[in-house]
């Protein structure tokens, strides 16, 4: 883990990923060994996030990249038999340290500081499979799953996936620019390329650049991130906003809100799949057009597509 071109190596296959399009929610392998099954992800961690305690059903192997994680253990068998989590052990890892998980195991990681971890994982073929006990319940850990698929398969779901992508792309790139190698920075200029707007500026400020690269380019064209997706705005009297929402699984979510000046442009995208930004109504600047459209594409209800 201390060493830069093994992760650079593996990034390649990360990078890969994110321009496949493939949906990502929590660990998804990047590589996957072909005769084995065995799997091999990244974790992006935010500050002081955690996914909450969950089990592991088989053997898996954790090592901290980047910053640090906080993992708490929970002793499964006394767990199971209280039907409450019983706390076994605390570890602290920092970058470079490495753990594994040789049996089913309880267990709750953590991100207690103030920066984005980066964590790397190795997972056994048979992680996830059904236990012969597995007909005891645990109410805390059923109540992880049932988030976790909570959304599956719904509109909302790729929108959150949209998110995440960018997520991964800005930490990727991120770690690509505290490396010196030539394969760095090509795989950086990919992250660019596959960034949102608010990306790309992310990574020419990691480049020493311009922080407002691509402001001024008019040529964009969103679409709708699953033409499925349900959205609607309001009006706020109170406080003269014009709020931007969209139906989930647990109801209607404001995702977007501005002034009243938006109200036009923002009613539009509501109702509209594909669009090019220069189409927004409303008594609107151009680079007013284009903040709402960078607005729209960070929330991760539309994507851009650029025109040649």
């Amino acid at each position: 883990m201390g060493d830069d071109e093994f992760l650079v190596d593996c990034m390649a296959h990360e990078v890969d990923l994110v321009e496949s399009g493939v949906p990502r929610r929590g660990l998804t392998p990047f590589f996957t060994m072909p005769d084995l099954g065995i799997r091999f992800a990244f974790g992006y961690w935010r500050p002081g996030s955690e996914p909450g305690p969950h089990e592991h059903t088989a053997w898996t192997i954790t090592a901290v990249c980047r910053n640090e994680l906080e993992v708490l253990t929970y002793d499964r068998e006394e767990s199971y038999r209280s039907r409450t989590l019983v706390p076994k052990n605390r570890f602290e890892a920092s970058a470079g340290r490495a753990g594994f998980i040789y049996e089913p195991c309880i267990h709750k990681p953590s991100n207690s500081t103030d920066r984005w971890s980066l964590s790397f994982h190795v997972i056994s073929p048979r992680d996830g499979e059904r236990l012969v006990d597995e007909e005891r319940s645990l109410p805390i850990l059923d109540e992880f799953v049932a988030r976790v698929l909570a959304d599956r398969g719904h509109p909302y779901d790729g929108v959150l996936a949209a998110r995440q992508r960018q997520i991964v792309v800005r930490q990727v790139a991120q770690l690509l620019a505290s490396v010196d190698s030539p394969q760095a920075g090509i795989l950086l200029n990919r992250c660019h390329r596959a960034g949102t707007a608010a990306t790309r500026r992310f990574i020419e400020r990691l480049r020493g650049g311009d922080a407002v690269a691509g402001r001024g380019d008019h040529s964009w064209m969103l679409v709708r991130t699953h033409p499925d997706l349900a959205m609607s705005h309001r009006d706020d009297e109170e406080s003269g906003l014009v709020r931007l929402g969209v139906e989930t699984p647990e109801g209607w979510v404001e995702e977007l809100a501005m002034s009243r000046v938006a109200r036009d442009a923002l009613a539009f995208a509501a109702r509209t799949n594909v669009f090019d930004l220069r189409q927004l109504p409303g008594n609107l600047y151009e680079d007013e057009r284009q903040v709402i459209a960078e607005a729209l594409e960070e929330s991760g209800l539309f994507t851009r597509n650029t025109q040649p």
